[in-house]
């Protein structure tokens, strides 16, 4: 079975974070966007696991991705 989940990346300073809203916790970083997604991928593969081992299915998301954009507001 695969498990399809919508994914944020964000650049903050140097560093990338990868986050699965679905799934408050789980998340990557890196120095690049790559390297931040995968690491989101074994921290999915680790929460997978451990909802597995406490006898529960994995999350799936019915979140898709319907658009991407940035806001500015007045500060």
């Amino acid at each position: 079975m695969t498990l399809h989940y919508p994914v944020v990346v964000v650049k903050e300073g140097e560093e990338f974070w990868a986050y699965v809203p679905d799934l408050p916790g789980v998340y990557g970083r890196g120095k690049s966007e790559d390297n931040a997604r995968n690491d989101l991928v074994e921290a999915l593969k680790l929460y997978i696991e451990d909802c597995r081992a406490d006898g529960e299915p994995p999350p799936q998301s019915d979140a898709k991705v319907i658009s991407i954009s940035e806001v500015s507001v007045p500060a």
